[in-house]
């Protein structure tokens, strides 16, 4: 009777996304859990819950552990993989946080998830911010092609509204690149080679924001985007 009423309730905190604090991740509701050390592993629905409860006490390294045995029972596998993720994240593991959003998108495929996916949607939104948030990182360190190759990992998702980020990303890296190349020139004068490495950027930032245009063509970072281009381009 108990296992049913922990069910119910996992089931009824599950419905309230509305509630959730602001700020928090997806499946972190608000719920009584139970002491995540103390568990009862043989019960993954309780095991899920504690999983919860260390993730919100900050207890990550319980958390992750946790979450890993609840992917290798196939237990709510978005949901585990994501809060493993989160986990590694607040432990600084970043490239390990990378792999399990990767590994918990292709089990929703494989599961068979539908496209639009509510759940398989929240996974891929931790994994196209944090590509998102390394692009940028990359770009300030002026580390061009690293942004590129984080922007461009966005685009072969299939969701539209992640290939558009990611083209957009890609159209505002090569403006900077453009820029980048002309601002080096310390004379009054441009080298014409360097004009074409620069021209070369633009082009490259044009056709990507081209490809977004087709996706969303009235997107407002798209025009401002296209306004930095035609004032950088000139």
């Amino acid at each position: 009777m108990k296992k049913l009423l922990l069910a119910a309730c996992l089931l009824h905190a599950w419905t309230l996304g509305a509630q959730e604090e602001k700020g928090s991740p997806p499946w972190v509701k608000r719920y009584e859990a139970l002491d995540a050390r103390a568990v009862d592993r043989s019960d993954a629905a309780a095991v899920f819950n504690a999983a919860v409860h260390a993730t919100r006490e900050g207890d990550h390294a319980v958390a992750d552990t946790l979450f890993s045995l609840l992917i290798e029972r196939k237990y709510r596998l978005l949901a585990a993989h994501a809060g493993k993720a989160n986990a590694l994240e607040k432990q600084g593991k970043i490239d390990e946080m990378m792999t399990a959003l990767r590994d918990g998108m292709k089990a929703g495929m494989k599961a068979g998830m539908k496209a639009d996916s509510l759940q398989l949607e929240k996974l891929e939104a931790m994994y196209v911010a944090r590509l998102l948030a390394r692009g940028r990182d990359y770009l300030r360190e002026g580390k061009f092609e690293k942004a590129a190759e984080a922007y461009a990992l966005v685009t072969r998702l299939e969701r539209r509204r992640w290939k558009l980020d990611g083209y957009i990303a890609l159209g505002t890296l090569y403006i900077a690149r453009g820029d980048a190349i002309l601002g080096a020139v310390t004379g009054k004068s441009i080298p014409g080679s360097t004009r074409k490495r620069a021209d070369d950027a633009f082009k490259k930032s044009r056709d990507y924001l081209d490809r977004a245009g087709k996706l969303s063509p009235d997107d407002p970072r798209l025009t401002d985007a296209r306004d930095r281009l035609e004032k950088s381009s000139r």
